[in-house]
């Protein structure tokens, strides 16, 4: 049986007429300033709040019921606000104060959350409607019925009128023909344009319903769009009643319970979202809802509130400190019985200074042990939980060292407590096997100066979390390392540095720079003799942009981008290169570079083990035969500027090169470094064979409008016909993605730091052109000599990277390029 809430009415500009249980109304009315909330206290600014930057979002009421009026300004600060130190105190200092706590339950209703007509399905997808209607809302209802009942109890037996709340947000029209409704609902389709109205109300489900003849009465509150914090007026309400706390439950995770989670903390209220009481259409939209939740409120399980409120209605009668405020008394002190207040003297926090001088002839980055990672901590239980329900038993933790090498550990999940607040310090891996073991074996080259002595610890982003679709029972995180003892960014992580140089783009250049790429690889047919050549053949002879390859591994092909899909990887094209069994997978244009780079390992992976179940090998070895092109991965680099957002800061029209004095300075500055360069995106023998004249390469330094025989390419807009990019061409799989980014940007960042001006192109100067170093040993060498390049890798990793390099040299000068090729068979 659907329940049907009584009707009521109202004249106000927004759609937040307020039914009481009992039938009283609040019509919508402009919100008060906190400084007439608080006349007493003459310590708030025209805004209401007390501490600057903080806004105060109730009077605290005492357990005589004091009013407001005759408090003094010291009890104001009892607020939750006033127990806050900016900067040192956390979300998880803090729990549960049910006098001030109201549960909101948004959106389960029969219109939404009852699969018994097809008008009511969340969309047209099958799977999702499935998983939210049969497996996500059975026991979210449950779990929301469990704490409304626990809120119920604790509101009906407290002599207080107010402050420990139950309210039903739901969905319905003020018109009946919801012309009120919002624009955003009104573009969605037809179910979000036409919702319940007064001729047809809302109704609730027969086990889950607001309660209209027992104790004080719930609250009831319609909304017209996705936020109930923008649509009505609770957040008013919520301060009449004297609440600041909120626990966020219902549907959808990732939509309007994200929105109302981030609205109720922009707008000061303590936000708590139980995880296991809300719903969501599937595992990756509960999750990805919870992630951008974790920044704005606590995320807890319903068993863990239950706990607190149990706790809370114990303690409330006797407790002094009304927010529950947990104290971190020091090791060793004997201090139990205070903690400091807002008031307290404190040490101030000193943070190194992050400005960076630009010289004349270089810039700086931030060094690795200043470099501060961002706290993820509230999202972990919830993360934990959903990787389980969608069947995953391992998570590996990967970083990549410098040699291109994946270096992961795979931990059980049964292995982490069911409320730790972090996956960091979990994996540990030697120091040496950053930047000390080459490609060929996992022997220390002492010539690294690193050894076996020293631990880092992988400490991952949780981002780029995903879950293996060619090994389902794993999920993947990558990883930054860092010190043991200290804790401090390792100099030797190459993803660090990337984060490090993209930081200085954004704070010293005010740009940020967008990157795409095109994977490049040869596939070749399972052989039975696998230690000659004639067992390793391509799949196939066809040449560049030929349906061949297209026609005869679309299954590859499409499960290749299943996969891909699967771990958020878009890709924009497919198409057959020039060498036989080769293709080109380009990879989305990302604003971010960080993205990009961590989508070019994950792919690369994935195409590795497509290959494999598709009984083939895919190598991505740059030069595979002496007579046919190699396996490049060009590289395309432009910016936009991050304070304006201004997405294109590359073009300029009425130029003649038809690109921003920025966008020429940096490639100037990609000019002057590109023999330095090569050491670190060219960084194998077998690299210098794919190069030379005629190979799609370019050999030798300058840049050029769409011409594809130069190592700098400037490419157009095929729509807008303006100058979009510039492709680096000089780059191939064996490279760290990481490392080489960051390299050519910190190139680019020093053409710009010196508004260097572009050299003429191809088309313009003729003539003799500088050479490109011949061998790596040439490019080593002038890594060694520019500056600016040891200056942004670091004493430590330049030492050790030159050294490896040149211990790989002496390796492999006696192999050939069948040694090569079998070498990369083997282990692809």
């Amino acid at each position: 049986m659907l329940y049907s809430p009584g009707q009521s009415s109202s004249t106000g500009a927004l759609p937040d007429i307020i039914t009481m249980a009992e039938g009283a109304s609040y019509p919508s009315c402009d919100q008060h300033r906190n400084a007439d909330l608080f006349p007493d206290n003459p310590h708030a600014d025209e805004t209401g709040s007390s501490t600057p930057g903080i806004q105060v979002v109730a009077p605290p009421s005492d357990s005589a019921g004091k009013d407001t009026q005759d408090m003094s300004p010291q009890e104001h600060h009892a607020s939750l606000v006033g127990s806050v130190t900016p900067g040192r105190s956390k979300r998880e200092d803090y729990s549960l104060v049910l006098s001030k706590t109201a549960i909101i339950v948004i959106d389960v209703q029969g219109y939404l959350s009852s699969p018994e007509s097809t008008d009511n399905l969340a969309t047209s997808d099958d799977e999702k409607n499935n998983f939210l209607y049969n497996i996500s809302l059975p026991n979210v209802v449950v779990n929301i019925s469990e704490l409304v009942t626990a809120i119920r109890k604790h509101r009906d037996t407290d002599e207080r009128s107010c402050g420990c709340e139950v309210i039903f947000t739901y969905l319905e029209a003020l018109t009946k023909d919801c012309r009120d409704v919002s624009l955003d609902y009104k573009l969605s389709g037809p179910k979000l344009a036409q919702l319940p109205s007064p001729s047809k109300p809302a109704e609730f489900l027969s086990n889950l319903k607001p309660s209209t003849s027992h104790g004080k009465g719930d609250i009831l509150i319609p909304k017209t769009s996705c936020s109930v914090f923008n649509s009505t007026n609770i957040a008013y309400i919520l301060r009449n009643l004297q609440c600041e706390q909120v626990l966020l439950v219902g549907q959808l995770t990732d939509q309007c319970v994200e929105s109302a989670a981030r609205d109720a903390a922009d707008l000061g209220f303590f936000v708590t979202v139980v995880e296991d009481a809300c719903a969501a259409t599937g595992v990756e939209e509960h999750a990805k809802g919870l992630a951008g939740i974790c920044g704005f409120a606590r995320i807890m399980t319903t068993k863990q509130v239950l706990s607190e409120i149990e706790r809370g209605a114990a303690d409330e009668a006797h407790s002094r400190n009304k927010f529950n405020m947990q104290r971190h008394v020091p090791s060793g002190s004997n201090d139990t019985e205070q903690s400091p207040g807002p008031d307290s003297a404190t040490e101030p926090i000193h943070t190194p200074d992050t400005a960076m001088a630009l010289k004349p002839s270089e810039f700086s980055i931030k060094p690795a042990e200043l470099w501060r990672g961002r706290s993820r901590s509230a999202t972990i239980p919830a993360l934990l939980h959903a990787l389980k329900a969608a069947g995953v038993e391992f998570l590996r933790y990967a970083t990549l060292d410098t040699g291109n090498s994946i270096r992961c550990k795979s931990v059980p999940l049964s292995s982490f407590d069911k409320n730790c607040s972090s996956l960091d310090n979990k994996v540990s891996i030697a120091e040496v096997c950053f930047a000390g073991l080459p490609r060929y074996a996992d022997t220390v080259v002492s010539s690294t100066n690193l050894s076996a002595a020293r631990v880092l610890v992988l400490n991952p982003d949780i981002d780029t979390l995903r879950i293996l679709p060619y090994a389902p029972r794993s999920a993947i995180v990558l990883c930054t390392a860092h010190d043991q003892l200290t804790g401090r960014l390792s100099p030797l992580c190459t993803r660090g540095l990337l984060v490090r140089l993209m930081d200085t783009a954004r704070q010293d250049f005010g740009l940020r720079f967008n990157v795409g790429a095109e994977i490049e690889f040869t596939l070749f047919r399972e052989g039975n003799d696998r230690s000659s050549s004639s067992g390793r053949r391509p799949v196939d002879s066809s040449c560049f942009a030929h349906s061949t390859i297209l026609n005869e591994q679309e299954e590859f092909i499409s499960a290749l981008r299943k996969e891909l899909d699967d771990q958020d990887i878009d890709i924009e094209m497919v198409h057959s290169e020039s060498a036989p069994g080769q293709l080109e997978v380009v990879l989305k244009y990302q604003e971010d570079a960080m993205r990009l780079a961590d989508n070019v390992i994950l792919a690369r992976e994935t195409i590795r083990a497509c290959a494999k179940a598709h009984g083939m090998r895919a190598l991505f070895l740059p030069k595979i035969e002496a007579f046919a092109a190699g396996n490049g991965m060009h590289l395309h680099f432009s910016f936009s500027d991050a304070p304006s957002g201004k997405p294109n800061a590359f073009s300029h029209q009425s130029k003649p090169s038809a690109m921003s004095s920025l966008a020429e300075a940096f490639i100037e500055g990609m000019l002057r470094h590109l023999p330095a360069l090569l050491a670190v995106t060219m960084p194998s023998k077998n690299s210098f064979r794919r190069v030379g004249e005629g190979c799609w390469t370019g050999h030798d330094i300058r840049w050029a409008i769409e011409d594809k025989e130069v190592p700098l390419r400037v490419c157009f807009d095929l729509q807008t016909r303006q100058a979009s990019n510039v492709e680096y061409k000089l780059f191939d799989g064996s490279a760290n993605i990481y490392l080489g980014i960051a390299s050519i940007l910190a190139a680019g960042m020093d053409g710009i730091s010196q508004s260097l001006k572009l050299r003429p192109s191809v088309k313009l100067s003729g003539g003799d052109y500088p050479q490109l170093p011949q061998s790596l040993e040439d490019s080593l060498q002038a890594l060694e000599n520019d500056a600016l390049l040891q200056g942004v890798l670091g004493n430590e990793m330049s030492a050790a990277y030159i050294a490896l390099r040149r211990n790989e040299i002496e390796h492999y000068s006696s192999t050939s390029l069948d040694d090569e090729v079998a070498d990369a068979y083997h282990n692809a």
